[in-house]
């Protein structure tokens, strides 16, 4: 750290989160409250101190000292979506770190499509700990154990052991009791962390075309080209079973059925999250050095030109584009388009068009203002507006506490009522010569409420029925 705007500020360790930097620091600094001391001099006020992205990098970059590309590189898990990912699709992530724009990243990198994120613990394996305490005197989270779909500990060959994320709680690893990974477990575990350490870009054609190649090998490709889908399903299937009780391969087994893993063939264009391919490449080739080595070296299949063809990709045209950048809302894009607003939502962020990104969940903190302005009838598109979150949010919120509903309701009512009261009051002060009739055609809004739900004071405020005059019948002789 060359300059630093912080009087004290502990030197990173290669390898050691972002989270975990953050938690050295306050607990050795002696601040009181780690949400409002430690992480508001980084801006982290709502945010997730503890997420695979962290939007609040510059910021800590200037105040430490610390070079943003160093902290990037070695305190954030941008390995292991590198081998998936164009040249230029890279670039565009490291870009959104570096400049505090990591908001849409899970989807860009097809995470929300696919279902599989984080989740909400942290994992540390119990013989790092003693390692890293008898080593460097403190224990530390490992990048490389929170990379998504890594079951033990590569170097022990343990399993990892969870923790709770908390956002405003400052934690480190504790001591804890290890339990050994299994033959499967660990060798997948070693893959994946192999493909982590390794700084190889697949081309997307070419690694297809290796997936069809090896499973030719196994006969699992017909003469015409075409994918024996039950028997690879099947093979699959077989294998997740001994990682069944491990996020993310349940999502993977639920997923069977449905597109997995022929959407690695069919709508390869997509956004792929890479513990699909890695274990589809564990499946094929056991380890990630055999496959590298039949990605280099191996002979294409030289199959029919209608077995390449992919299914077509549901992709933005030029018009959506033009309209989601003048700002139009995502709503009437998809009534245009016929394209769902979760996926019109992912199609433009995959391709940095700015849309709405509110956050759909509401902290506690946050929750209890919200509640108030419930509580005293304001309505849920003037709270969202307020709170930048989506009104679905609010909504939540009004739904948990049912007897808002009933009050909320009376609220208006009475704001109804004294606004068209006033109205009329108002009407004849400054029309004293005003008839009912006059003052109906003028405001028939006011006058139709209050002659429905407010009768009787409508009957007394308005001006005496004019009297009617009757004349009486001419005589006909």
């Amino acid at each position: 750290m060359e300059t630093s705007n912080l009087s004290y500020f502990p030197a990173p360790v290669d390898g050691e989160t972002v989270y975990s930097w953050l938690t050295r620091y306050h607990l050795w600094s002696g601040h009181n409250s780690f949400r409002k001391h430690s992480l508001a001099l980084f801006g982290v006020n709502t945010g997730q101190a503890a997420a695979e992205f962290p939007s609040f990098l510059p910021l800590l970059s200037s105040q430490t000292g610390v070079d943003i590309d160093w902290i990037i590189e070695h305190m954030v898990d941008v390995s292991f979506y590198k081998p998936f990912l164009t040249n230029e699709q890279y670039s565009s992530f490291i870009n959104s770190l570096k400049y505090g724009e990591a908001t849409a990243l899970q989807s860009q990198l097809g995470m929300v499509a696919n279902r599989i994120t984080p989740g909400k613990e942290l994992y540390f394996c119990p013989k790092c700990v003693e390692a890293d305490k008898a080593k460097m005197g403190f224990p530390f989270w490992h990048v490389e154990h929170q990379i998504v779909g890594l079951i033990s500990c590569p170097a022990h060959h343990s399993q990892l052991v969870p923790l709770k994320k908390v956002r405003s709680l400052a934690a480190l690893p504790t001591v804890s009791c290890c339990r050994d990974a299994d033959n499967d477990q660990d060798s997948l575990s070693i893959l994946i962390q192999e493909e982590f350490k390794s700084d190889l870009i697949l081309e997307q054609p070419k690694l297809t075309m290796a997936y069809l190649a090896r499973l030719d090998e196994f006969g699992l490709v017909t003469s015409c080209g075409h994918l024996r889908l039950n028997l690879i399903k099947e093979i699959v299937s077989n294998a997740l079973v001994s990682f069944s009780d491990f996020e993310p391969y349940k999502q993977l087994h639920d997923s069977i059925e449905k597109q997995y893993p022929e959407c690695l063939f069919y709508n390869s264009a997509a956004k792929h999250h890479p513990i699909k391919h890695l274990f589809f490449i564990y499946v094929l080739f056991g380890s990630w050095q055999k496959f590298v080595g039949f990605y280099r070296t191996a002979k294409l299949l030289d199959l029919p030109a209608e077995s390449k063809s992919v299914k077509p990709n549901i992709t933005l045209s030029e018009q959506d584009k033009t309209l989601l950048e003048s700002g139009a809302s995502l709503r009437s894009v998809s009534a245009s388009t016929g394209i769902s607003v979760s996926t019109l939502k992912i199609l433009a962020q995959q391709q940095s068009i700015e849309v709405d990104t509110r956050p759909q969940k509401i902290f506690k903190f946050v929750e209890r203002d919200i509640w108030r302005k419930l509580f005293v009838g304001c309505t849920c598109t003037d709270i969202a507006q307020e709170f930048e979150v989506s009104v679905g949010a609010v909504e939540q919120i009004l739904r948990k506490h049912q007897y808002l509903k009933p009050l909320r309701k009376k609220i208006w009512f009475y704001k109804d009522q004294c606004e068209h009261r006033a109205k009329l009051n108002v009407y004849f002060k400054d029309n004293p010569e005003h008839t009912r009739k006059q003052f109906r055609a003028a405001n028939s809004a006011a006058y139709m409420w209050l002659y429905r739900h407010d009768k009787e004071w409508l009957e007394a405020n308005l001006p005496e029925k004019l009297k009617r005059i009757y004349w009486p019948r001419k005589s006909l002789k």
